[in-house]
Parts: C-alpha cells; structure tokens; sequence
C-alpha cells in the first residue's frame, strides 16, 4: 500500500494507519540511508560546555533546569545524531530510537569507532514506545512531520519527557517546503504504476528531470541546485519523501496545545545560522507599528513574522516543555530583563576532532579546535558588548556604560549573539533569575520593552 492508498482508505483504522506510515517510511529510510556519514565527528573537553549553554538557550542563567546528566532521547536519530550527542553529553545517558535497522548499524558502527559507551540504540518507531516521565531531555528534529498523524507522534514525546524536562523539536516551516511538497505530490503520480509507487522510477525519472525540466520556473530552478548533489539520499530526502506535514507557527502552537506543550524559545541552530535567519521578531521603522508589535505576546509576534518573512522566516525549531511543569514559562521579554541582570564572563572550550580517513574510518587529529569561532562576535553590536564584558558589573550596567538604549530589540539581539549554543560567547556568572536589577533603566523609566 502506498501513501495516496493510505489517505484514500476510509476503512482504516488509525492504529492501522500508523502502522502502514511506518512500514513506508521504513522502507524509505532503509534505501536512503539520511544523513550521510559526517566528514568529522567532535567531543568537548568541558564536559559542562553543553549543558550550561543549553539551560542559557532557554534563559535559565542558573542552570537550574537542565542538570549536569540528563537522560536524553534522542527520537528519530537516523544516521549519526545519536552518535553526536552521545559525544556532546558524555557523562549522560543517551538512548537513540529510529525504525531504519540501515542507519541504527551506521550509527552503532561510529559509535564503536570513537569509543562511545554512553549510548543505547533500539529500532522502534516513536508511535510505539511506552516511555512515561523517562526523560529530562528529549531530541526529535525533522521527524514527527514524517508521521501520519503527528499529533500522535507528539502525545508521546510529551509523556515520555519527565514534568521538568525539556523537548527540542523541528518541524518544516511552510513556507520553506511549498515547492518540495509540489514535487513530491507530483513525482508519485507520475511514476504510480498500477497502485506500486517505485522509488527507483521516482529516483530516476527525479534525475531526468533535474538535467532538463520542460519549462523555466521555480520549479526548474530549484530542481538545478541537485545538479551536482553529494549523492541519492540527498537527493531523495528533499524530493522523494512520502510522507510530509509542514506548519506555519499558527498550526504548530495549535498542535502542541493539544499535546500538553507551549513554546520556550527558538532554538538557534546551524542552519539558520547559515542562512542568517536566527531571530524570530521583525524591526519596523514606525514606531507606533513597532511599538504594537512588540507589545503582543511571543506567540502572536512569530506568528505576524511567519506571516510577513514567509520563506525568510526561520526554521520551526524551538525548546518546549509541558504545561505542567514546576519551571514557569519566561516570556522573550522577561528572558531578556533576566538577562540584563546577570554577570557574564568570557566562555570558551576546546573540540577533540575525530576525521574521516581514506580507509572509511574516524581517526582522533592531533590538532584542537577552539569553540567559540570566530573569536569575536561578528554581529557589530554584541561584538562591542562582548569586548566590554566585565564579570564584575551586570549586562544592564554594560548597556550603561556603553550609552546602547535597551531595548527588546537590542537585548535580544545580543543575547541570541553571544549566550546561546550557536554562539557561546558568554557564560553566566551571578543574578539572572527572578531578580532584575532596576538602576538600567530607559530615558522612560523602564528598560525600553
């Protein structure tokens, strides 16, 4: 049975349903092995280096959510994610499920190469696991969006997280896949014959099409970026993929309202990084307009940004918790007043850096690679800050002394630039919390937000 049978079938059940996605998606996933081995794996020599930039992504600058050996899931690890983050959090317990047996044997095989034995892999879909309260972290990124019903998917990453955990999960924007969904519709009605959707058609009549599509569109221009692609998965994972939802931040609270989650915070990642899409909230040159927006609540803010950024939006990558959590949800406001009363000092690590040889195998580099990199912020405004950090005077105090209105904006701004994972630069070292220091203060008499 195919994924068009499947959504056509008014019999099934949705157990069944559940069953016959998986049994597709581990059909496609045993072909296209995703991702393909990385050409370099690291390891932090501060084993703490993770952790305290994890709890500052989500603006605990106590460290007071997150503690120092989390039980980690690691929810559709595919290829090699298991095995990186087995290598980020080496004193923790890290046990990574996917349904491809294909990419468990790649990761296991990593594992075994770099001496990792903090890592437990098992070959099970999320849509069966039975895990209740289990964990205090719990990693699923571009997978419940793979699932018949990923609200299902979802209710059981929310069961298995522990009342205080914390969920980091990606799903497709919307308005990043408007073009790969098309294809996608497209390419398995072409090439169904006689109800078999055959993936090697797909794949190969995919190939014809990205050397010469008939007309010059969208289309055919995104198609010619997989001209010189690194090989079939990658090809296969952006256009042949069988099962797809994709979500604009409206239907992704209103799925998690459902699930017992609300948001904390975007997670800034590598490829927004890239893509120079790492804030969620627009700036607009009328006050009054500015002035409105910044007053709504996240929610609706990233929701108007979704809106109006559309493609240029960022990924839907963010850190949630259950509703029921002992730890209050912060605002991005309060996250960023907290974020002005707290000391900073410099923060820095070194990687171990294992690479992948001629021989197909990862070998330890004599050399070391120093986190963060550059050594300077490259954002002008926190790259000012960060040569003004004084781990004796608070940030508020810093905006202070360097005459930089503190705005939500700015705040913001530097905080996403110079205390998150992506950008390690600083490392809190006193206040934070509920506490706010109220000497920093706008010509208003409040801090500008």
């Amino acid at each position: 049975m195919n994924i068009q049978q499947i959504n056509n079938s008014a019999t099934m059940n949705k157990d069944s349903m559940l069953d016959e996605v998986d049994k597709i998606n581990k059909a496609f996933y045993g072909k296209f092995n995703y991702p393909w081995p990385p050409l370099s794996f690291y390891a932090y020599t501060d084993q703490k280096f993770v952790i305290t930039m994890l709890n500052q992504d989500i603006g605990s600058w106590r460290n007071e959510v997150i503690p120092e050996r989390p039980k980690i899931w690691v929810a559709g690890c595919g290829t090699n994610q298991a095995v990186f983050t087995a290598l980020k959090f080496p004193q923790s317990e890290v046990l990574a499920t996917d349904l491809s047996s294909q990419s468990l044997k790649i990761s296991e095989d990593s594992a075994k190469q770099l001496g990792v034995t903090n890592l437990m892999l098992e070959e099970k879909s999320i849509n069966k696991v039975e895990y209740e309260d289990q964990f205090d972290y719990i990693i699923c990124t571009g997978v419940i969006h793979h699932n018949d019903d990923p609200r299902i998917t979802l209710g059981k990453l929310s069961t298995a997280l522990k009342p205080n955990g914390i969920l980091e999960l990606m799903v497709y924007n919307y308005y990043h896949m408007l073009i790969e969904e098309s294809y996608q519709k497209a390419i398995r009605m072409l090439c169904q014959r006689d109800s078999v959707n055959d993936l090697e058609l797909q794949l190969s009549t995919t190939k014809g099409l990205i050397a010469n599509f008939p007309v010059q569109n969208l289309m055919s221009s995104h198609l010619s970026k997989y001209k010189n692609a690194h090989d079939d998965v990658e090809v296969a994972d952006v256009l042949l993929q069988p099962v797809l939802h994709s979500y604009t931040i409206e239907s992704f609270v209103e799925m998690l309202t459902g699930s017992n989650l609300e948001c904390l915070l975007h997670c800034i990642n590598q490829f927004d990084k890239a893509a120079g899409k790492i804030n969620w909230n627009m700036q607009f040159k009328d006050p009054e307009t500015s002035a409105y927006y910044e007053a709504l609540p996240d929610v609706n803010r990233w929701q108007i940004s979704n809106l109006l950024m559309m493609e240029q939006s960022p990924m839907i990558w963010f850190y949630l918790k259950r509703k029921d959590s002992p730890h209050r949800r912060k605002t991005e406001k309060e996250v960023c007043k907290e974020f002005l009363s707290t000391k900073f000092g410099p923060h820095s690590t070194r990687l171990k850096r294992y690479q992948l040889n001629e021989d197909g195998k990862y070998h330890l580099t004599p050399t070391f690679t120093s986190i963060p990199a550059p050594a300077f912020p490259t954002d002008s405004l926190s790259c000012k800050v960060f040569k003004a950090v004084n781990s004796t005077i608070s940030m508020g105090e810093i905006f202070q002394k360097l005459k930089i209105e503190p705005s939500f904006s700015n705040v913001n701004r530097v905080r996403i630039n110079l205390t998150t994972s992506t950008f390690p630069y600083l490392k809190a070292i006193g206040g934070g919390g509920e506490k706010i220091v109220r000497n920093t203060r706008s010509e208003n008499g409040d801090f500008g937000f």
